[in-house]
């Protein structure tokens, strides 16, 4: 009896058993699938390295699905040229790149042979890949987007030797980018003298060459701006949202090639609705010497009448100011400044209004222009910025009256380009003496040579026109000019000629500016604006002996 209710105990439990296994799927259930996943959900594996893979089996259970556990699976490649599977057990299997290409992963459930088989693609790859280029037609100074695999790592990118600028360098703002996939993208400015070509790349311990070539038109994308500027809103949104002081910037312009002797020229208009501090830069490191900038708040042009090219001036009451050309109420002057491989300009208040940038060049070239809001200087302004034209000096008021009074204050160069002007009056015929002298701690190296010059102010009293006094432009910074002013208004303009920072003393006196250098006293201005006068041609000032 006992060994007959022993084998009643195995009979029920078997039939349990066969019904739990019933219930689930067999090898004839049609409503069974395959789920594959990759490691991070990655589409390529690169040559040599491997990638795990996982597979999971589900049933259809109305609209919901179940997971079936336990399940063993069998993996294959379509090609195993260009990867092999191992079965790694539990479902999971690890997949290796052998040879650049497309394959498809293949996976089976064994038990299940109604359950049809998944393909999933996958891509092998080397380390760095290009696939595409866009866009494939561009010019100097736009970018294109390199797409494909480990193109985030490029660090050299060519066009026929010319190399490429990472973009939006300097400025270091995240333009690479890597997907959960595997493929990636970087961007570079096109920049001179590319030609057109296959884009020619080097990343870690690879090199090669994009499968396409891009088209370069060897032009800057502002071409044309010679007769008429191209205009610039500086109150547009910013490029670089990340950094909104950048309200222009492009560092992959070009000085296209110009006919025999003849001059290029590249024109913009800069526009604001806002007053800010601005400051330009225009650098073109490789064209030292054969290239000059400025800037003006007027300029005209007598367009190009064949074989005559078109010819530039300012407005009747206007100013300029860059290196060699610091014009005063529509009359020249332009005292002699070492040429610069840069142009930086910081300007302190400027009003809402408009602000002509031109370059006038010899050779072709790369250059890159920036305006930032701001102002960006190697030392700090003084107490008389904003005073780089003669307008901004009006503005300033007058410093001092002479003879009854003096100026004595410490000022700066504070960028390679920077430009004082000072104005002030005398009262009655007077010997006025101006003094400048370096200020340099005693160990420095002081490489500046601050050049003075005395000018009247056009319709100030002494003179109707912008006319040169006296100058001092001894090689150094210590200089002097002595000199009997009859009554009226004059301006004092002080630069350095090699462009070098520096903070300087300044002297005006009608006694002899005794005791200087010596600790400045600071001179109290008077809020005058004195902005009238007639145009008339300029006096040029003499060559530097």
């Amino acid at each position: 009896m006992r060994g007959l209710n022993r084998a009643y105990s195995f009979i029920i439990l078997a039939v349990t058993l066969a019904g739990v296994t019933c219930a689930f799927p067999t090898d004839k259930s049609n409503d069974v699938f395959i789920v594959v996943h990759t490691d991070g959900g990655k589409a390529v594996v690169l040559q040599g390295q491997k990638l795990g893979v996982q597979a999971t089996l589900w049933q259809r259970m109305g609209t919901d699905s179940a997971e079936i556990k336990n399940v063993a699976f069998e993996w294959s490649t379509t090609n195993a040229d260009f990867a092999t599977v191992k079965d790694a057990g539990y479902g999971g299997a690890e997949i290796t790149g052998v040879l650049p290409g497309t394959v498809d992963l293949a996976v089976r459930a064994v038990s299940f042979e109604k359950a049809p088989t998944v393909y999933h693609t996958l891509r092998v790859s080397k380390p760095l890949e290009i696939d595409s280029i866009r866009p494939s037609l561009v010019r100097y100074g736009d970018t294109i987007t390199v797409y494909g695999v480990g193109v985030d790592s490029i660090f050299i990118a060519l066009f026929d030797n010319a190399t490429q600028f990472d973009y939006p360098i300097p400025f270091k703002i995240p333009t690479r980018t890597r997907d959960s996939l595997g493929y990636a993208t970087a961007t570079f400015w096109v920049t001179p003298p590319a030609h057109s070509a296959q884009l020619t790349f080097f990343g870690p311990g690879v090199f090669g060459n994009a499968p396409d070539s891009t088209h370069v038109v060897p032009v800057d994308v502002y071409e044309p701006n010679e007769a008429a500027p191209r205009s610039i809103n500086l109150d547009a949104p910013p490029r670089f949202p990340a950094i909104p002081e950048i309200k222009f910037f492009n560092p992959a312009l070009a000085f296209e090639p110009t006919k025999r002797d003849s001059v290029g020229v590249d024109w913009f208009r800069f526009g604001q609705t806002t007053p800010r501090d601005l400051t330009l830069i225009l650098t073109a490191p490789e064209l030292r010497g054969t290239f000059s900038t400025f800037l003006s708040d007027s300029l005209l042009v007598v367009p190009a009448s064949p074989p005559n090219p078109p010819t530039y001036s300012i407005g009747p009451r206007s100013w300029t100011l860059g290196p060699g050309s610091h014009n005063c109420k529509g009359e020249a002057f332009e005292p002699p400044e070492a040429q610069p491989e840069s142009t930086v300009v910081a300007l302190q208040g400027m009003p809402a209004g408009v602000l002509h940038a031109l370059a006038l060049y010899s050779q072709p070239g790369r250059y890159g222009l920036a305006v930032l809001g701001g102002y960006v200087s190697v030392l700090p302004p003084d107490a008389h910025e904003e005073d780089d034209f003669c307008d901004a000096g009006d503005a300033r008021g007058l410093v001092v009256t002479v003879p009854g009074g003096a100026f004595r204050d410490t000022l700066t160069i504070d960028n390679a380009h920077d430009i004082d002007w000072i104005r002030f009056r005398v009262s009655s015929l007077t010997l006025v003496t101006i003094k400048t002298a370096a200020v340099t701690s005693a160990t420095a190296v002081d490489s500046s040579d601050v050049d003075i010059f005395l000018l009247t102010v056009p319709g100030g009293g002494a003179s109707s026109t912008l006319d040169l006094v006296d100058q001092s432009v001894v090689t150094g910074t210590t200089e002097t000019i002595v000199h009997p002013l009859a009554a009226g208004d004059y301006y004092l303009v002080a630069l350095d000629y090699q462009g070098v920072p520096i903070a300087y003393d300044l002297c005006i006196d009608s006694n002899g500016c005794t005791n200087f250098p010596a600790p400045p006293v600071r001179a109290s201005s008077k809020s005058l604006r004195f902005s009238t006068g007639m145009h008339a041609p300029a006096f040029r000032p003499v060559a530097r002996p």
